[in-house]
């Protein structure tokens, strides 16, 4: 099957996102910005068919995944090896008029370039540290080329180094918020990642440092959308499918995720040929009754969602995770969510004050709404995912 399952989508497997690309590209021309939404919308799929089009608006963009290192320095060397000195140098010799037409777009004319065009170049003062010199010569190679760095996996970056040299952290964030603001900047920065970054600055207060930065949230495909992945895909997998049909699995997933919607088809087409070879049926066409079983499948698979849980674990002091567990549990007990109001009444037990309940909820939704857990933008509170709400009313709603 090569339906894919959290892998990153390239080429023919990358759907849609036509409007988001190009609201992006409109904005990188003033702004730089931060990619948020929550998990499994397929963020790092966006950024690579970004880095794929960039040449045809005069960039050199590269994907830079720092999600595996936890310091300043294997920072700067990750930026400085995807974008070495020949790269950026035969883009823009070769890129001639292109160069100023990009720049002529940002409308930042005052950079020194190969080629004679004019402008000057401000470097900030760096701390002492190890790592400035190596700092500054990035910022000097980048600042006055076209070039969009697309950095992936940020929060998750940050949040190991902040665990590791908090003192660090805040250099290192400083040093590329004075970066993105110098004088005359060509460059852009384009950051994402999987876990939220808003809650993460918020948890440490920090939320000044990308202040300067663009907020592009990413949200579920829309149904047209969903519905034209859904039928490509199953003409890939050589099955046939209604509209009728596509639709109901639509519904049964509620957020129209890329990656929810692919794993329930996935599965859909595994019911549907299991019940294919219980009978003398050879019609290749997909059932609602095969998206039930699929759906009833996916649930009984504990270890598919059991990270959800794990992962707040993980992240959570002990007073903090029960709070947080306690919204869940209420959440997924109810099919239409709960108003703001009912859940404060049920979250009375944990914390008497009003005042300092409803503090400990705005803190606790923060992380749960950027992580991809709850939807907060309606009347109501509610999952996002239909199926990780019956999987914890399931497993962990008490």
């Amino acid at each position: 099957m090569s339906i894919k399952l959290g892998n990153k989508a390239d080429g023919e497997d990358f759907f849609d996102r036509m409007n988001e690309r190009e609201d992006l590209w409109r904005y990188l021309e003033g702004n730089h910005i931060v990619l948020s939404g929550p998990r499994r919308l397929g963020k790092t799929s966006l950024l690579q068919r970004l880095a794929e089009e960039a040449a045809e608006r005069d960039l050199l963009a590269r994907l830079v995944d720092v999600e595996g290192i936890d310091t300043a320095e294997a920072f700067i060397k990750e930026v400085d090896r995807a974008f070495p000195d020949e790269s950026v140098s035969h883009n823009l010799k070769s890129a001639g008029e292109k160069v100023t037409s990009w720049l002529n777009r940002v409308r930042k004319l005052d950079i020194k370039l190969p080629g004679g065009i004019e402008g000057s170049l401000e470097l900030q003062a760096m701390p002492d540290v190890v790592w400035a010199e190596a700092a500054l010569r990035l910022q000097n190679r980048l600042s006055n080329a076209p070039v969009l760095l697309l950095i992936d996996e940020i929060s998750v970056f940050l949040e190991k180094l902040l665990a590791k040299d908090a003192t660090e952290a805040v250099q290192l964030l400083a040093w590329l918020r004075a970066w993105r603001q110098q004088s005359g900047l060509a460059c852009r920065f384009l950051f994402s990642g999987s876990i939220g970054l808003n809650a993460l600055l918020a948890r440490h207060r920090m939320n000044t440092y990308f202040n300067d930065c663009y907020d592009f949230r990413l949200g579920p495909f829309k149904q047209n959308a969903a519905l034209a992945m859904l039928s490509e895909e199953c003409l890939r997998e050589d099955w046939q499918a209604d509209k009728q049909t596509l639709a109901y699995l639509c519904q049964r997933i509620g957020w129209l995720s890329p990656f929810y919607l692919n794993l329930l088809l996935a599965n859909t087409l595994e019911a549907a040929r299991d019940r294919l070879q219980e009978t003398t049926s050879t019609e290749r066409l997909l059932m609602s009754s095969d998206v039930d079983d699929a759906y009833d499948r996916l649930l009984a698979t504990r270890s598919r969602f059991i990270h959800w849980h794990q992962r707040l674990e993980r992240d959570l002091e002990p007073g903090r995770l029960s709070f947080t567990l306690a919204i869940l549990s209420a959440v997924a007990k109810s099919a239409e969510g709960l108003t703001r109001k009912q859940l404060l009444a049920r979250l009375q037990k944990l914390e008497a004050d009003p005042e300092l309940r409803a503090d400990r909820l705005d803190q606790a939704m923060l992380l749960l709404e950027e992580d991809g857990y709850l939807d907060v933008s309606g009347d109501r509170i509610q999952f996002l995912s239909f199926l990780l709400r019956d999987y914890w009313h399931r497993n962990h709603a008490r």
